[in-house]
């Protein structure tokens, strides 16, 4: 069955042998990595007891989509690139399109409800416990619909698949004149990818805003050199990090904190606030590295810039989207310290040729489930154990 093909097809016919192999050698690099790490954070989640709670449901959801993105692209995509040409005909394209479309804009979609969760547990540090099963898996589900939403009008006959880069995979028609084809393009890319960007760049903003103010609010405090009570220290529940014996008992029963302990809680919010910088500007800057040249390309494209667009610069483009695929889950899942500890784990495991300390993995496991459960019905040990929790967000 014949495919459609792009206006520049005569390049794709003339392009060397060697540009197959090596796009083809660097998808399956792709492939082979994103199954590792994708498969990485979906075997330490069911693994860990401690880590199933609903607040990972939605890291989860992101490795599946990318998993799910580089299974059906990726293994298609080898395929064709060592034969040198697409073989899967015109029903192939339209499912390596629909399922590029869906797994991917689902991953975008997944990563800006992150960041609104991530805003939320910063405005309200015992949402995270408040997030209930069923509220988590109706967002999660949102997700599937507003990612998929977007790439099936094709299929009923609003644009249409056809191949791209090499003639070795398939896209939606953004070359096309035709007005309506245009309007198919403007509101993919407006939903699928600026919609989504806005809120990422929103929540972060607002989240980096909310730590600096509060930073401040300490070295003001730090300044004064006075003692405060554990009722004005409580609104600041991000300076409370693990400092379980830097906080002093009078004899009333009433917490207080010296100097000293101040200028600890001042050093732990600075070091909250950097890390949090650099998690918010990977990602940030990650995500628009990955989408923003393929979506670009589509408006440069729309804008009448066609001369712009060749089978080279679409091709590398598209392995750009891909390599994101493989590393978004790893970058979430690292930036939380119960997935980063067991990732650590079973990558020190593998290390020692599939060795495994079933002692030290059942302790850590332990321990992770220890923290969030113990001393719940004292309200200010509870509040650090909820910092905490905001903490391994990648706060």
């Amino acid at each position: 069955m014949n495919v459609d093909r792009f206006w520049y097809s005569n390049q794709t016919v003339a392009v060397p042998a060697v540009w197959h192999y090596v796009s083809g050698v660097i998808s399956l690099a792709c492939l082979l990595f994103g199954m590792i790490s994708n498969g990485l954070v979906i075997f330490v989640f069911f693994r860990n007891n401690g880590l199933q709670r609903p607040r990972n449901y939605f890291l989860i959801n992101l490795a599946i989509t990318d998993l799910g993105l580089l299974l059906t692209n990726n293994s298609m995509h080898v395929i064709s690139s060592f034969r040198k040409r697409w073989i899967f005909g015109q029903s192939g394209c339209n499912f390596y399109s629909v399922c590029g479309g869906v797994f991917g804009l689902t991953s975008i979609a997944t990563m800006a409800s992150i960041s609104l969760n991530r805003l939320s547990a910063v405005n309200d540090p015992f949402s995270s416990l408040k997030l209930s099963s069923r509220s988590t898996l109706r967002c999660l589900v949102f997700t599937w619909i507003y990612g998929s939403m977007w790439i099936m009008p094709p299929l009923f006959g609003w644009n249409r698949f056809i191949l791209e880069a090499f003639g070795t995979s398939c896209t939606f028609d953004y070359v096309s004149n035709d007005l309506t084809d245009r309007l198919f393009i403007i509101m993919l890319v407006t939903g699928g990818f600026f919609i989504p960007l806005t809120v990422i760049l929103l929540s972060y903003s607002s989240i980096l805003s909310k730590l600096s103010q509060r930073g401040r609010v300490l070295v003001s405090k730090e300044s004064d050199g006075k003692s405060s009570q554990q009722s004005n220290a409580g609104s600041y529940s991000f300076n409370q990090l693990n400092n379980a014996n830097d906080i002093k008992t009078s004899r009333g029963g009433s917490t207080v904190l010296d100097y000293q302990d101040e200028n600890s809680y001042t050093r732990n919010m600075r070091r909250t606030e950097a890390r949090a910088t650099r998690t918010a500007l990977f990602i940030c800057a990650l995500f628009c590295l990955a989408w923003g040249p393929y979506a670009l390309m589509a408006l440069i494209s729309l804008a009448g810039f066609n001369y712009l667009v060749n089978a080279y610069t679409t091709s590398m483009l598209g392995i750009l989207t891909k390599f994101a695929a493989c590393m978004n889950p790893l970058i979430y899942a690292l930036s939380l310290s119960g997935f980063r500890e067991q990732i650590q784990l079973h990558v020190r495991e593998a290390c020692h040729c599939g060795v495994r300390d079933t002692r030290q993995f059942q302790s850590s496991n332990l321990d992770l489930t220890r923290r969030q459960l113990s001393n719940t019905t004292d309200y200010s040990k509870s509040y650090k154990i909820t910092s905490n929790t905001v903490i391994q967000e990648g706060l």
